[in-house]
């Protein structure tokens, strides 16, 4: 073989001694050597190998009789630099000829295209390719436990609908910034697809993974500017842990998933664990369900609200179930089930009706007493709402003005001509509508006069991201405040839900929120219970 051939399809040829000291370098190597990027000729050739690829090097040489091909890197003018080499022995003068070929553009190339089918192209995040391979990985490294956290955008496709898909992928960029910050070192943000991303939690069981996330429910709650009117969104978020919720990829993700709707059906904008009991949800929960309607095991329980000056004013009624076989039963895990078995309309009917009939009994001893009692959007959304309601008003004989009726934001959003007119026609007989969970759902707000509403429940991951001590100028208190004054605006009321502390009770106190409910006053318990925190009747006097 001549070296003009050899000129032609190499950029360079080196020999070398046994020791590696270059004795000879061919011209078109000289100029590949030092242009363009200013580099000396090399004096030994293991002195320019990259110092990992040195190891390969030397095996792939001792292993060889005659010569050897492999990639390796070489640090040419500073620069790091791929190339493939060719190497023969000349045994007799114990030399060797290196043939080089630089191969950086194809390397570059290559990884490029790796990284492209590994990557989302819009948010540069993992794709679900990539997710895959890690989580297999995991599992094959014996790692455990770890948990997968699937989020689902809430009012994300009204974005898209009415702005079109540019605004829509600004929100995802905007939505993977923001969580890009709340990732550890050792954890893992990919984008599946659409508006779904995964959260894979190195090292955390599932409890651990749901703290966590609850720095991800702030994040997307803040509005988004990059969307026009400052879009409001939520996320829906399901848990599965390894191996306690599967022990492959396939299966985590789809409980993960699973989870995730369960989110979505109790009012989105929340993380919901996997329950083991989920895998046979259709068969065991759900007959359990009917038989518990029959068998009476539903049953309410009364959370208390209070003024700033700590008196009771009012409760929150909210639905609980016990069963002889499966014990207490999550109202995240039943309602859901219930809407799917078409049960919500006897069952939401049958709260309204208990609730109102206690109601009764509350008034004797607290004339003033109010009482909210949530509607789900299944009850919402039926033909005959205002006409139910009504009807159970006229049975129990309780006075109207004294009922709130608890609607969520998003099933407001959604709600049709007929059905203001439903509004407005129980509003006429002086009940009252409160916005639950608000602040969570995407909105323009045109709704809060619109609607005969009267007063709005601040959502409790508010509440709970406002931390201790913290000064109040603080984004999630200058956020909490925002609402207040907002809602103060349009003579609005605030119920602020969800406050455990002190601290937390000051800040609302100050900022000029009406009502509270939340573990630092009352927990949740029976009307007995309830019954016994009322004020005494006043007696007549003589």
């Amino acid at each position: 073989m001549s070296t003009p051939t050899l000129d032609r399809v190499l950029d360079a040829v080196l020999r070398v001694e046994s020791n590696f000291d270059v004795r000879f370098i061919s011209e078109p190597g000289q100029r590949w050597f030092t242009k363009p990027l200013g580099g000396a000729l090399p004096q030994n050739f293991l002195a320019i190998l990259h110092p990992d690829d040195v190891p390969a090097f030397r095996q792939a040489l001792v292993a060889a009789h005659d010569g050897f091909s492999c990639d390796l890197r070489l640090l040419r003018g500073g620069t790091e630099c791929w190339i493939n080499l060719r190497s023969y022995s000349l045994p007799a003068a114990q030399q060797y000829v290196l043939c080089i070929v630089d191969i950086s553009m194809w390397k570059t190339e290559d990884s490029a295209l790796r990284h492209a089918a590994l990557h989302d192209e819009l948010t540069g995040l993992p794709n679900r390719a990539f997710l895959k391979k890690t989580v297999e990985q995991y599992i094959a490294e014996g790692k455990a436990p770890f948990s997968v956290a699937l989020l689902d955008l809430d009012g994300f496709k009204k974005v898209n609908d009415t702005y079109g898909h540019a605004m829509g992928d600004a929100v995802l960029v905007e939505t993977t910034k923001r969580l890009s910050k709340l990732i550890g070192p050792g954890d893992l943000m990919a984008r599946l697809g659409g508006d779904e991303f995964v959260l894979l939690y190195d090292g955390k069981n599932a409890q651990g993974a749901q703290q966590a996330l609850k720095n991800v429910l702030l994040a997307v709650a803040r509005p988004y500017e990059t969307a026009p009117h400052n879009a409001y969104l939520g996320v829906s978020i399901g848990v599965a842990e390894y191996p306690l919720h599967g022990d492959d990829y396939s299966l985590l993700l789809k409980n993960a998933d699973t989870a995730m709707y369960y989110s979505k059906n109790a009012g989105k904008n929340r993380v919901t664990v996997f329950a083991l009991t989920d895998v046979n949800v259709d068969f065991s929960i759900k007959a359990a369900i009917h038989n518990g309607i029959q068998e009476g095991e539903f049953f309410m329980e009364y959370q208390p609200q209070y003024d700033m000056q700590r008196t009771i004013i009012g409760a929150e009624a909210l639905m609980r179930w016990t069963n002889r076989d499966l014990g207490r039963v999550g109202p995240d895990q039943f309602i859901p089930i219930v809407e799917d078995a078409g049960l919500m309309p006897f069952l939401g009917k049958w709260a309204l009706r208990y609730s109102c009939h206690q109601l009764k009994k509350f008034h004797a001893l607290a004339p003033d007493f109010v009482l909210s009692v949530n509607v789900s959007p299944v009850q919402f959304g039926s033909d005959h709402f205002d006409d139910q309601v009504l009807e159970v008003i006229a049975e129990t004989g309780v006075d109207p003005s004294r009922l709130i009726l608890e609607i969520t934001e998003s099933t407001l959003m959604g709600s049709q001509e007929k059905t203001e007119r439903a509004l407005a026609r129980l509003r006429e007989q002086g009940i009252r509508f409160s916005i639950d969970d608000f602040g969570t759902g995407f909105s323009s707000l045109s709704y809060l006069t619109r609607l005969p509403v009267s007063s709005i429940k601040i959502d409790k991951a508010f509440v709970a991201a406002m931390g201790e001590e913290t000064p109040d100028h603080t984004p999630d208190k200058k956020l909490v405040k925002a609402m207040i004054n907002l809602a103060h605006s349009i003579d609005l009321k605030v119920v602020a839900e969800g406050v455990e502390t002190e601290s937390q009770f000051a800040f609302l106190q100050a900022a000029g929120c009406n009502l509270i409910q939340g573990y630092l006053l009352g927990r949740p318990m029976s009307a007995a219970d309830l019954t016994h925190r009322l004020p005494a009747p006043k007696e007549d006097a003589a």
